[in-house]
């Protein structure tokens, strides 16, 4: 479940319930576009449990669904910004903020996230970009995890029209994340 605290009075109040929250990937695995004569449109291909659920899914995100049928590549930004809580017009706000790749790892752990913070390392947008525990991929693995992280960046900051952003979402920065990470905390157990 997920909470936020209300200012006034310091409750918490429920966001989501993880539990019964559907996500857009899943939901369209049940989903097909149509041709129309107005275009395109989804449609729901599911009969079984809790398919009201599903059909009032489609029609609160209708637009968002056939953007994410329609451009399979681009499933990471909008499970991000479900996540996040996060809408393509939010992100317009944040498209003059100072904002960085932040990383946070646990040299003990071996566990690595990342996200978009502020200068003074603060995260913002809600959810993080990735996380994961280094040792539980190959070099290969870490690679194309941080190769779509950044990819991930780089469509949220063309989003939100944040132009320092998507400097930092550079494809040569995975040489660093490679190096300075990686190669120095992976334990190599075979």
């Amino acid at each position: 479940m997920e909470f936020k605290q209300e200012v006034e009075t310091g409750t918490f109040k429920i966001v989501s319930n993880t539990d019964t929250t559907l996500k857009i990937k899943e939901v369209a695995t049940k989903c097909r576009l149509v041709k129309t004569d107005n275009g395109v449109k989804v449609e729901l291909a599911y009969t079984g449990p809790n398919a009201s659920k599903y059909m009032q899914y489609v029609e609160k995100h209708k637009e968002d669904l056939t953007k994410y049928l329609m451009n399979p590549d681009e499933a990471d930004l909008y499970e991000w910004l479900e996540t996040s809580h996060q809408t393509p017009e939010s992100l317009k706000k944040h498209e003059k903020e100072n904002l960085i790749l932040y990383v946070s790892f646990d040299p003990d752990t071996h566990k690595m996230a990342t996200g978009i913070a502020d200068e003074n390392i603060t995260m913002k947008l809600g959810s993080t970009l990735m996380s994961i525990n280094i040792d539980e991929l190959t070099r290969d693995e870490f690679k194309l995890a941080i190769y779509n992280m950044l990819l991930l960046a780089d469509e949220i900051s063309v989003m939100m029209g944040n132009a320092g952003l998507r400097k930092m979402a550079n494809i040569q920065i995975v040489k660093t994340y490679l190096t300075e990470i990686y190669d120095k905390y992976h334990e190599n157990i075979d």
